[in-house]
């Protein structure tokens, strides 16, 4: 098989090719050329959707499945760009939620519109219908990839869809 006909490469490749643009399209933050890191826009985003949750740095690690010691670096970042804050909770003060403050609330909007922007630029061409197929393809994908993580190679006889 061709690494051009598999999954992962192509998954990659267009992963690769959004960020570039993404940061490209970028006019805040402290990446290269000033760049905000695109991680940085998603977690804002995250947080101003969940703003009457308390939202933890697991929570994070969680939704974007990535290490706790890269969330602690975005958020160290984030913290002392005063995008955030972390506010100890009162029922346990070892427990610190992430807050997005108003200049993250500012900045995630600035990102949300180069987001919306993009992905109109991506869908051009692509019908409903393979909008559709691509998204409930993708799906299946990222829950194959839930499963095998949570097995971590352990299982066997997974259920077909």
């Amino acid at each position: 098989m061709k690494r051009e006909d598999t999954i992962g490469f192509n998954i990659r490749s267009i992963d690769n090719m959004l960020m570039r643009k993404a940061m490209a399209m970028s006019d805040e933050g402290s990446g290269k050329n000033g760049m905000m890191p695109v991680m940085q826009g998603w977690i804002m985003g995250y947080l101003y959707d969940h703003k009457e949750e308390e939202i933890f740095q697991r929570d994070i690690e969680a939704q974007f499945y990535i290490a706790r010691s890269t969330v602690t670096c975005l958020v160290k970042q984030m913290e002392q760009k005063g995008y955030i804050a972390r506010v100890a909770v009162e029922r346990d003060c070892r427990l610190k939620r992430l807050c997005l403050l108003e200049k993250g609330e500012e900045i995630h909007k600035r990102f949300l519109q180069n987001i919306e922007k993009i992905e109109e630029e991506i869908r051009e061409g692509v019908s409903e219908e393979e909008l559709q197929t691509f998204l409930k393809v993708a799906v299946k994908i990222r829950n194959n990839l839930e499963e095998l993580q949570h097995c971590s190679g352990k299982c066997s006889g997974r259920k077909k869809q």
